[in-house]
């Protein structure tokens, strides 16, 4: 008789490991998904930041825009410095040079977000920082310089 019931009190063994198995996809992929959101999120204030601190370079007056305050950087060497991005995209600075007008720095940086069994659309592959500050003092040349570093 020890035989009948352990055949049918055996029915539910390797439940556990199936319903593991089923849901560990799920677990991976909220996992890596909070992972990879916490990263773009920080990417993201850290571009913020550079961009704005390259708004405040800017609106305080810059006399030589090829070597900012002697560093021997351009100003969007520096600005892709503190962004933490190795290349910035559309970088741009719009402004009519006038005091107490409006100066813009923005630019684009690049978005490295995977997450596994989710496909992610193109659009996800860029971000964009933007900064405005009122000018201070008027910088040396105008207009100020356009382009990404090299």
């Amino acid at each position: 008789m020890s035989g009948v019931e352990d055949r049918q009190g055996g029915g539910e063994d390797g439940v556990a490991a199936v319903e593991f198995a089923i849901l560990l996809p799920l677990l991976v992929t909220l996992l890596f998904g909070f992972i990879q959101f916490g990263i773009a999120f920080n990417n993201r204030i850290q571009a913020t930041s550079a961009a704005r601190e390259g708004a405040r370079l800017a609106i305080v007056g810059i006399q030589n825009w090829a070597n900012v305050n002697g560093t021997g950087k351009s100003f969007w060497q520096i600005v892709e410095d503190r962004s933490g991005s190795s290349t910035l995209e559309a970088c741009q600075i719009t402004t009519d040079n006038q005091v107490g007008d409006t100066l813009t720095v923005e630019f684009s940086y690049p978005v490295d977000i995977v997450i596994p069994f989710v496909p992610l659309p193109a659009s996800f592959g860029r971000g964009h920082a933007r900064a405005e500050m009122r000018i201070e003092q008027v910088s040396t040349m105008v207009p100020p310089p356009g382009g990404c570093p090299p």
